[in-house]
C-alpha cells in the first residue's frame, strides 16, 4: 500500500534544534522506505533548510510574513485558508503536525476532512511548571489534543503525565541515536583537554546559568579545566554578562552553533546537562553513545530515565552546590568516568534508528490504512 505523509512544523528556516533534526531524518528515512513525504511550514518562499532534505520531499512554505512575528486574526485566517488549501492538494494518508501550535492550526484547518492528524508532542508536560499561566496553557492543549488521532510522547513515563482521557491515544517512541563512525575511539581517546561540555541552545530551559554559577565554586580548585557552552540562543547577552561577573571569561568557552558536534564529544570528559525539562534530550543521548558520562538533575524527566545515578552518570539535587558537588567528583576520578563511559554507550543501544523508524512506520502505515478503508 503507498502511503502519503505530511509532517507540519511551525518554520525550518535555519533552525538547528531537535524538531527540525528529527523531523528532517524522519522525512529522510520515509522516502527512502517508499513513502511520498511532504514538508508544510509557515516559512517565507526564500527559507533554507539547515538540515539536508531529501530532494524527493515536497516542502510547501506558506510565506504569509515572518513565522516568528506575531500574527492578527485576519492574517490567521488567511493562514487557515492557505494550509487547508495546500494540504489537500498534496492529499496525504496521514499528517504529523510538530508542537502543539502546530497541531492547533492544523487540526482546525481540516475541519470535516477526516484525514487522520497524528499530534507528536516533543517536551514533556513539564515544561508548564516553568512557563507563565502554564495550569491554563496545559488545560488548553489537553483539550485541543483530545482531537488528535494519535499523540506522540517520546518515553512511556511521560504517559501518566498527561490526563486519564487522553492516555489512550498515546504511543511512545523515542528519538533515534545513531552509533557514532569511530565509536571504537570513544573510550581510548586522544589524552583529555580537561574540557566539560555543556551543549543544547543558550536558553532559561537549559538552565547554563546555574550551571555557570555551580561552575563557578570549583573553577579556582580546578584552574585547568574549562567549561563550553556549545549552542547558540536568545540567552548568550545575558550568560556572557554572568561569566564575566563571575570572573570566568577565561575559562568559559562560547563556541555557538557547530556543525562538528562529534569533535566535542570526543574530546570531553563529561558532559553537564542541568535542564529545567526535556522531551527525549538529544545532547544526553548522543554524548552517551560517545562514551562521554553526563551529570543532570534528579528532578528533571527524562533526564532522570536516561541516567542512571552511578551507572551511565550522577543524577544530583537542584542545587548549584550540589552539582558543583558531582563535576568536582567526575574531575577528580578519572577512572570512573571512564567506566561510566562505557556503561554509557551500552545503555543508549536499544535507541537503534532501524529499531526506532520500524515503530514510526508502523504507525503511519496503521492509521493510513484505516484512513483509507
Amino acid at each position: 500500500m503507498s502511503v502519503s505523509i505530511l509532517f507540519v512544523c511551525r518554520n525550518f528556516h535555519r533552525m538547528a534544534g531537535g524538531v527540525e533534526r528529527m523531523a528532517t531524518a524522519m522525512m529522510n528515512e520515509m522516502i527512502d522506505r517508499g513513502f511520498k513525504v511532504g514538508l508544510l511550514t509557515w516559512d517565507e518562499e526564500n527559507a533554507e533548510a539547515h538540515y539536508e532534505l531529501h530532494p524527493q520531499i515536497k516542502w510547501m512554505k506558506l510565506d504569509m510574513g515572518n513565522p516568528q512575528n506575531a500574527a492578527g486574526w485576519g492574517l490567521r485566517l488567511r493562514r487557515q485558508m492557505r494550509i487547508r488549501h495546500l494540504i489537500l492538494d498534496f492529499q496525504p494518508d496521514v499528517i504529523i503536525a510538530f508542537q502543539v501550535g502546530a497541531f492547533i492550526a492544523t487540526r482546525t484547518a481540516l475541519l470535516g476532512t477526516g484525514i487522520p492528524i497524528i499530534a507528536a508532542e516533543r517536551n514533556s508536560p513539564d515544561l508548564f511548571d516553568y512557563v507563565r499561566h502554564g495550569k491554563q496553557l496545559r488545560r488548553r492543549s489537553n483539550l485541543f489534543l483530545a482531537t488528535s488521532d494519535c499523540i506522540t510522547v517520546q518515553l512511556e513515563s511521560y504517559r501518566k503525565k498527561y490526563p486519564a482521557f487522553l492516555r489512550k491515544r498515546i504511543v511512545a517512541i523515542p528519538n533515534p541515536v545513531w552509533k557514532p563512525s569511530n565509536c571504537h575511539l570513544s573510550i581510548s581517546r586522544a589524552p583529555k583537554t580537561k574540557l566539560i561540555l555543556s551543549m543544547g541552545r543558550l536558553s532559561y530551559q537549559k538552565n547554563q546559568t546555574f550551571l555557570l554559577r555551580a561552575f563557578a565554586l570549583i573553577a579556582d580548585k580546578n584552574p585547568d579545566w574549562t567549561l563550553a557552552l556549545v549552542g547558540d540562543g536568545e540567552a548568550e547577552t545575558e550568560l556572557r554578562g554572568l561569566a564575566k561577573k563571575l570572573n570566568l571569561t577565561d575559562r568559559v568557552v562560547f563556541a555557538g552553533s557547530v556543525k562538528n558536534v562529534s569533535d566535542w564529544y570526543e574530546k570531553s570528559d563529561f558532559l553537564a546537562f542541568p535542564s529545567l525539562w526535556e522531551g527525549f534530550p538529544n545532547a544526553l543521548v548522543e554524548a552517551l553513545s560517545y562514551g562521554v558520562p553526563a551529570i543532570g538533575l534528579k528532578s528533571t524527566s527524562g533526564v532522570n530515565e536516561l541516567l542512571q545515578d552511578g551507572y551511565n552518570g550522577l543524577l544530583v539535587e537542584s542545587t548549584e552546590a550540589a552539582f558543583a558537588k558531582a563535576m568536582q567528583h567526575m574531575i577528580d576520578s578519572p577512572e570512573m568516568c571512564k567506566d561510566m563511559g562505557e556503561i554509557a554507550i551500552e545503555s543508549v543501544a536499544k535507541y537503534a534508528p532501524s529499531h526506532i523508524f520500524d515503530r514510526w512506520q508502523k504507525l503511519f502505515s496503521d492509521l493510513a490504512r484505516v484512513h483509507k478503508s
